[in-house]
């Protein structure tokens, strides 16, 4: 996470991500489902804009879809960080919504921890990334990778993060369909067979750690891609759409609905852009995961 201090206010960047790969293992006696993810932060951001308010919690977004109530993680956030601490400060944050909602790009979790970040230095907790680690779970199964952030894999529901250092940069071209896509119902019609074949993480860090997208590429993998096409078949048209590009590698991020594709460093990324935007499939956005001096 990315912060910006002036005059008692906090300015917050809340990356997407994409997930590389993702493998369910089994089910769980608790519901839920065993997985094992890579997921990857890219260069596409919410802004948090946080500041003290004399009482209560006053939460707006740039986005009219959004729920602002009690419901939203970020106001879960707060409630969470005033029980937790004990305190009756109040507080008052605006979210500028880039990620698109529904995307299977984490951006609800990554701005449940914007906040938690946000009012961590607003009003001077102190707490570590271990304390943050232990809230962060309680909101969410993929909200503890965004604390960590980079590149991490995530184990059980998606709360077990071991960080992955990577200092390799790969290109993305991030399509989102203009409509969401049920996680729930997505898990909900997802059938384990046993026959299957599990696809191993090892093997594809290998390819992840290679430098070349192409390598890269071959090992894209999401368990749920299936499943997801069946469900919303204008999704697996969007991925043959983008066979026309020459991408090292396409795949459906998370439950979806966005798609991306894995290109060549030396390909002009404006002329991608420019194409698929002419193709109307969806908004279109150009990212990388070497984004440290991309928040502004």
């Amino acid at each position: 996470m990315k912060f910006w201090e002036e005059q008692g206010k906090i300015k917050v960047a809340a990356p997407a991500k994409i997930n590389l790969f993702l493998e369910i293992l089994g089910k769980r006696q608790d519901g839920y489902h065993e997985i094992e993810t890579v997921m990857q932060e890219v260069s596409l951001f919410d802004y948090l804009y946080i500041e003290n308010y004399d009482k209560g919690v006053e939460f707006t977004c740039s986005n009219p879809k959004l729920a602002t109530d009690e419901e939203n993680l970020v106001v879960k956030a707060v409630r969470l960080m005033q029980k937790e601490t004990g305190t009756s400060k109040g507080v008052k944050i605006h979210l500028e919504k880039k990620i698109p909602i529904g995307a299977g790009l984490g951006g609800g979790s990554s701005d449940a921890v914007a906040t938690l970040f946000g009012l961590n230095r607003l009003w001077q907790i102190g707490y570590d990334e271990k304390q943050l680690m232990s809230l962060a779970g309680k909101l969410g199964s993929d909200t503890p990778f965004f604390v960590i952030g980079n590149t991490a894999i995530c184990k059980g529901r998606g709360e077990i993060v071991t960080p992955y250092p990577l200092n390799v940069k790969y290109n993305y071209v991030i399509i989102y369909p203009r409509f969401e896509v049920s996680t729930a119902m997505v898990y909900k019609n997802f059938k384990i067979s046993l026959t299957r074949n599990l696809k191993d993480v090892n093997f594809f860090l290998q390819k992840l750690e290679s430098g070349n997208p192409q390598e890269l590429g071959t090992g894209l993998h999401n368990r749920l891609e299936d499943i997801v096409f069946r469900l919303y078949p204008g999704l697996e048209k969007i991925k043959k759409t983008l066979t026309k590009f020459d991408f090292c590698g396409t795949l459906l991020s998370g439950s979806g609905s966005a798609v991306y594709g894995l290109y060549k460093e030396e390909v002009d990324s404006k002329e991608i852009e420019y194409k698929i935007k002419m193709l109307n499939i969806g908004d279109v956005f150009m990212v990388t995961n070497d984004f440290q001096d991309t928040a502004k």
